[in-house]
């Protein structure tokens, strides 16, 4: 079977039936399918509002171009993203005995497109913590351990991955407010010029 076959079929469990998918899911393939998976679940996350951004700019073709690029770089940053949030999570059910990255990695990219297909529509957002629950449910499953085990990793992970995110906003916030706050004064230069003037 093609990996394009397995992502649609995998994503059809995810939205049908993802509790007999996670019972009966027994394949071990490696971290390069799941990191593949999670990569293309990404992408096509991207995909419809790429696609909406060129439409919106399809009078000006480089507006549109960049529009399209850049929301599918923004799904290869939120891949990056979502194998950071998934390593952090693996360490901490490591922690409780759970052994092999490629479970861990799967449980995290198989409810992808469930957790963040429509993450740009603000009251649909709660689709996204089902997603969430998703990737607990997975961990638990593919590791054989508690969902309390696997929910105390899942929460966890996503505190340690968000924390930096926050400081880094809030310090950009505080530059820009600090910054709006104070009077430009002329360079040493100006002042000497005027002086000598």
């Amino acid at each position: 079977m093609g990996f394009a076959k397995q992502w649609k079929g995998v994503n059809g469990y995810m939205i049908r039936d993802p509790g007999t998918f996670f019972t009966k899911y027994d394949e071990s393939r490696g971290i390069g399918f799941p990191i593949a998976f999670m990569l293309v679940s990404f992408v096509a996350v991207m995909v419809p509002l790429a696609v909406l951004s060129a439409a919106l700019n399809v009078t000006t073709p480089g507006d549109a171009a960049i529009g399209l690029v850049a929301f599918l770089a923004l799904g290869v940053v939120f891949w990056v993203l979502g194998l950071v949030e998934a390593l952090l999570a693996h360490g901490i059910v490591y922690l409780f005995g759970a052994r092999g990255l490629a479970k861990t990695l799967e449980a995290y990219a198989f409810p992808t497109v469930v957790r963040y297909g429509l993450w740009w529509i603000p009251i649909v957002q709660l689709v996204g913590l089902y997603g969430f629950y998703l990737q607990i449910k997975g961990m638990a499953e593919f590791h054989g351990i508690s969902t309390g085990k696997a929910a105390i990793a899942g929460i966890l992970a996503s505190i340690l991955y968000f924390l930096p995110v926050i400081v880094v906003l809030a310090a950009v916030i505080a530059a820009f407010v600090l910054d709006l706050g104070s009077t430009a004064e002329p360079a040493p230069a100006v002042l000497l010029v005027e002086h000598v003037a």
